[in-house]
């Protein structure tokens, strides 16, 4: 008897996909729930062996299922780049390599793009099954079932029942994480589950497809041994992969006493927050090794906050920061201009926010809102889940650009942010208009 066999290919580790390549934390995942399943696994990661780009010797190999994860379709970025394509012709070369030693192998895609996607993916993909929602029984029920219809294999194996949500250790290979950290991905994301799904309702948000249960939290007991495990191999930044840590303020508390317990000299870590008035979990925070919290203000205008509908006050948001100083803790500030109802009052309340509040280095901002599926912003504007595959953005005044330039200390703004700020306004201009089914609001779309 043999084990099931899957290769699984990382299509974000590409090279040149213009985006800083990031330690895949979902495909690791997978990697591990599949080995906890009894599966046999090859992973294929191009940041760890680029001559494999080249070769594609990796797919000739035996295996029962190609299986591909893709995180990220595009930086959402004005100027970012469609990478699709990129994918699609990487997926067809290594299924076309693949097939002709295992002609019966079944392709699989999954990933948080594909969950936030799945419309326009499986247009353009070539699967036969997909996984979104419950990651776990849908990938058990998958091999099982493939396992059933291969005929005169039933040598093929895998456990007889499917692993719990987040109740097994996710297991990092060493030559892996050394790769990430040899480019400068020092990061590397550890899953904490503080509290489960975000509770946050941010207009252009598509995370409740992503995750849609609530209730998981991964056990201590995992996190000491995976926060062990990282150490030794020689990693000392970890981000916490929650969509915000404190969600559940408890189990935050208890991850903070976990790392002040272990005492692991020079480990830090980093990970995003919502403003809070919880000076315990701050304190904690500043005591056990955080580096820095990251925090998506978007607008500090009252105004804008409210059509973000992004559940906090200025006045919470200033308490927040200023604790934040009080504790020592480093905060990053992220703004993104050109909501809906984005004017020169509220670009203007919003700088002026931030000059009085927010140093150098704590203050990142953007331009422009990517419209997903699933989010309040498409819902707002009435478009098809399945026409945004490629990068759609809601529409704004162009003199936006120019307010925030107008307003915002100086000391904010340096000559590589002004170049940037050029190439999203140059990006912008030569997006064409695309009419929305709200009589106020456009979206704007590049030419592919």
């Amino acid at each position: 008897m043999r084990n099931y066999k899957v290769m699984l290919v990382n299509l974000n580790s590409l090279p040149g996909l213009g985006f800083s390549p990031v330690f895949p934390v979902g495909a690791n995942y997978i990697r591990s729930l599949l080995l906890e399943m009894g599966a046999e696994v090859s992973f294929i990661d191009f940041v760890r062996r680029p001559d494999w780009l080249e070769s594609l010797d990796f797919a000739d190999g035996e295996f029962d299922c190609i299986a591909f994860s893709i995180r990220n379709l595009d930086s959402m970025e004005l100027d970012g780049e469609y990478l699709v394509d990129d994918y699609l012709k990487m997926t067809n070369l290594i299924i076309n390599r693949g097939k002709q030693r295992n002609p019966h192998a079944r392709i699989l895609l999954g990933g948080s793009a594909l969950s936030a996607y799945p419309e326009g993916l499986a247009e353009v993909f070539p699967y036969d099954a997909a996984i979104t929602g419950d990651t776990e029984e849908s990938l058990f029920q998958f091999i099982r079932n493939h396992i059933r219809d291969m005929q005169g294999e039933r040598h093929i194996a895998i456990a007889g029942a499917c692993p719990e949500r987040f109740a097994f250790e996710i297991r990092y290979e060493p030559d892996l994480v050394r790769a990430y950290m040899a480019i400068g991905a020092g990061q590397i994301g550890i899953p904490t589950r503080c509290g489960g799904r975000c509770p946050m309702q941010c207009i252009y948000c598509s995370y409740g497809l992503l995750d849609r249960d609530t209730n998981y939290t991964r056990s201590l007991e995992h996190l000491r041994s995976e926060i062990l495990h990282l150490y030794e191999i020689g990693v000392r930044e970890l981000f916490f992969t929650d969509s915000i840590i404190n969600i559940s303020p408890g189990h935050a508390r208890n991850l903070c006493h976990l790392l002040i317990e272990l005492n692991l000299p020079g480990l830090e870590w980093t990970a995003y927050a919502r403003p809070t008035v919880n000076e315990e979990f701050l304190r904690l925070a500043a005591l056990s090794g955080c580096k820095a919290l990251s925090v998506s203000f978007d607008t500090f205008s009252p105004e804008m906050l409210t059509s973000l509908r992004k559940g906090f006050s200025v006045q919470s948001a200033g308490r927040f920061i200023e604790l934040c100083r009080k504790y020592e803790v480093n905060l990053i500030g992220l703004l993104l201009f050109g909501g809906p109802e984005e004017t020169e009052l509220t670009v203007r309340e919003t700088c002026e926010f931030a000059n009085r509040y927010l140093e150098p280095g704590q203050l990142f901002f953007s331009f422009g809102i990517r419209v997903s599926p699933g989010s309040g912003l498409q819902t707002l504007l009435g478009q098809p889940g399945d026409e945004l595959l490629a990068p759609h953005f809601l529409g704004f005044d162009e003199r936006i650009f120019d307010y925030v330039l107008t307003h915002l200390d100086g000391r904010f703004v340096s000559m590589n942010l002004l170049l940037k700020i050029s190439k999203w306004r140059a990006a912008y201009k030569q997006m064409k208009p695309k009419a929305t089914a709200h009589p106020r609001h456009t979206m704007v779309c590049p030419e592919l």
